[in-house]
């Protein structure tokens, strides 16, 4: 699951910060040990002044107890102290050093020796025994004639480097994190302040739906990203508004300047069948024909529904007797597939309250395409029952049944199922139709299938009226054939 945007402007917020109070601590801690060092190197310049000035008194190193009691008195404590000095004479030897002073870890090179006294200034870190780092400061003593008399090293230690090190890395840790928790707080308010109004504007999208796509966004005095999101969608639904309208004026101009000659074309088969001297081939071709004109008449029909759909048609609500609208549509249709039977079952006398034509063609459909998926020699039968406060139509049916993967979409419009054998013929709006006629009259449609032993569809329709000029849309993506 992908992060929302809010909290990917909140962390990417608080990650800017860690990674900038890093680089800043990174810096500090250079600069700091720079200065600290160049500090420590200009004291240790004063002390091998000041052991140099001793040493001056003596006019050679040779005398090496008067060499270590100078040592010695500049140098309290040794190295355990934290300070040392070392003598060394013209050749680079050791004469005299400090208590705890191992004179190997400070030896000096041949070619150390030579820039010593060349008048070199030698400053460099040694890691000693234990682990101890400490500050090693290199230079001659010169007598008044120019003459170098010792070379003399002066070591203390970094501790107060490293103290002062820690100190400040402690600080930045407690200091940074305590920033980083406080920005993340404020950049998750900041970010869920700024983006409300954009969830304002998803909200009220989500609203929208196709049967209805005058409404609008309309936002005003709103920052200029959510202004200019907000006229964006505006547009569009204005552009799908106008498409929206041209295809159900397209839909509705077809279904009914196809009905007249339609059923006009029906009608003039039908009175040549009604002739007794026809040739059998030839009744055959017309019967054919008939029953394709008759199929064409209800795909127009549901075509025409279909547009009454999505315009938001408003019932003619009066009462219905069911048990007469099953009568008719069982009359229409028992002859539709003479290789099934439509029979009926149980036939309660029931009234409800809503539009008759939208009713029949409701309980047409389901029938129709129980008959139409039922193979020859199977049986569709259609019932009616009354159940309190409801009427109970329901249509069985012995053919192919549904897969559990079909039943949730064979109310899609245009959906037309395979697994089943359910997707031959058909336009793919009948069930979402039916659906359609359901819901605007406050009813509910159940399905049990099972594949190769047929399926059921009961709708349940409430018998006490419902308020006037209740619409509902038909569902937008596709449904079963029908």
């Amino acid at each position: 699951m992908s992060l929302s945007l809010r909290w990917r402007l909140t962390l990417s917020i608080a990650a800017s910060l860690a990674v900038a109070l890093a680089a800043i601590f990174v810096v500090l801690s250079f600069a700091l040990r720079q200065n600290l060092t160049a500090d420590l190197d200009q004291e240790l310049s004063h002390d091998v002044v000041r052991i140099s000035a001793s040493l001056l008194i003596r006019t050679s190193v040779e005398d090496r107890d008067a060499v270590q009691e100078i040592v010695n008195r500049q140098s309290v404590g040794g190295l355990h102290s934290g300070f040392a000095v070392l003598v060394h004479d013209p050749q680079g030897n050791v004469v005299a050093y400090s208590a705890g002073v191992d004179p190997a870890e400070f030896s000096l090179s041949a070619g150390e020796v030579q820039r010593v006294l060349s008048g070199e200034v030698l400053s460099r870190n040694f890691d000693i025994a234990g682990g101890e780092e400490v500050r090693v400061r290199t230079s001659r003593s010169v007598s008044p004639a120019g003459d170098t008399i010792a070379i003399v090293q002066v070591a203390e230690s970094t501790e107060v480097i490293s103290r002062s090190l820690d100190r400040l890395r402690d600080l930045f840790i407690g200091v940074g994190a305590g920033a980083v928790v406080v920005v993340l707080v404020v950049a998750y308010w900041l970010s869920l302040t700024a983006l409300r109004r954009i969830e304002k504007v998803t909200a009220l999208a989500e609203r929208i739906e196709a049967s209805d796509l005058t409404r609008r966004i309309d936002a005003r005095r709103q920052p200029a990203e959510v202004q200019r999101l907000s006229d964006t969608f505006d547009g569009m639904l204005e552009r799908l508004d106008r498409a929206f309208r041209q295809q159900r004026n397209f839909v509705l101009d077809v279904a009914h300047e196809l009905r007249t000659p339609l059923t006009a074309l029906r009608g003039n088969i039908d009175v040549l069948l009604m002739g007794g001297d026809l040739p059998s081939d030839l009744r055959l071709h017309l019967e054919r024909m008939s029953a394709e004109t008759s199929r064409l008449i209800r795909l127009t029909t549901n075509l025409l529904y279909l547009a009454m759909a999505d315009a938001g048609h408003e019932l003619d609500r009066r009462p219905v007797e069911m048990d007469v609208v099953c009568l008719e549509v069982y009359r229409l249709l028992r002859d539709l597939r003479p290789g099934v039977t439509l029979r009926l079952g149980n036939e309660d006398q029931v009234s409800v309250v809503g539009d008759r034509d939208l009713l029949k063609q409701m309980v047409l459909n389901l029938v129709e395409n129980g008959l139409k998926y039922t193979p020859d020699g199977g049986e569709v039968t259609l019932s009616l029952y009354s159940d309190e406060a409801r009427a109970r139509v329901v249509i069985e049916d012995t053919g192919r049944g549904l897969s559990p993967e079909e039943i949730p979409h064979i109310f899609e419009r245009f959906y037309r199922g395979g697994n089943s054998g359910r997707g031959s013929g058909g336009a793919g709006i009948g069930l979402a139709i039916v659906d359609w006629i359901v819901r605007v009259h406050g009813g509910e449609i159940k399905v049990e299938s099972e594949p190769g032993k047929g399926s059921r569809f009961t709708v349940f329709l409430p018998t006490a009226s419902i308020g006037p000029g209740s619409s509902a849309p038909l569902p937008e993506r596709n449904p079963s054939a029908a």
